[in-house]
């Protein structure tokens, strides 16, 4: 129901509707399932969201030393510039019944390749709380590709690009590929126009 109603307002034209509308339809929805989806807010929600991603890339391990500090600095300004203007990136977070933090996720835009004129969305952050239930971690990752593709769509941004460092990422390259996405590794990519009908389908 959330794809086809979100759906009718891309097709209608209020383009400018479409963002608040989704988060507000999924917090609906989540008043049954005790998942509460809403803008990242750069007041209420950078100090939970940096606890979080801070322990998630702890976890990974990299060649780039993590900064909480830039972390903090680019959500807080990303988070801002969101409250004027939505189409520019797409910062959204999850929580449940308790105020509790169980996942955000990061998409931009202005991607290209040295070979195409066609604009890239680029997932930045799918982060979840590894402690949560498989099935809750896999909504989750569900919601968030969904949020990505209507964004995308409204937006006008003609592809999707999706990857992940984990060294464990199988699993979350198979939920791309229920909505259509060509999968290679830890990439996963696909043309807006085509998830959308992979959304209309559900």
């Amino acid at each position: 129901m959330v794809v086809v109603l979100l759906n009718k307002i891309v097709e209608s034209g209020q383009l400018g509707f479409v963002v608040l509308t989704v988060c507000a339809y999924f917090t609906i929805i989540g008043i049954a399932m005790e998942i509460f989806w809403t803008l990242m807010h750069p007041l209420q929600d950078i100090d939970d969201v940096v606890a979080l991603g801070q322990k998630l890339l702890a976890l990974e391990g990299s060649c780039l030393k993590t900064d909480p500090y830039v972390f903090r600095h680019y959500l807080t300004v990303a988070s801002t510039n969101q409250l004027f203007d939505k189409n520019k990136e797409f910062l959204a977070i999850a929580r449940n019944d308790k105020d509790e933090l169980l996942g955000y996720c990061v998409f931009d835009r202005g991607g290209y390749t040295t070979y195409s004129r066609d604009e890239i969305s680029n997932a930045k952050f799918h982060h979840l709380d590894l402690s949560l239930p498989v099935k809750t971690r896999v909504r989750l990752i569900r919601e968030m590709l969904e949020q990505q593709i209507l964004w995308a769509a409204k937006c006008g941004i003609p592809v999707i690009c999706s990857t992940s460092i984990r060294s464990e990422y199988n699993g979350f390259m198979r939920i791309h590929q229920k909505y259509g996405f060509t999968v290679n590794g830890s990439y996963a990519w696909t043309r807006t126009e085509d998830a959308m009908k992979v959304l209309n389908g559900k």
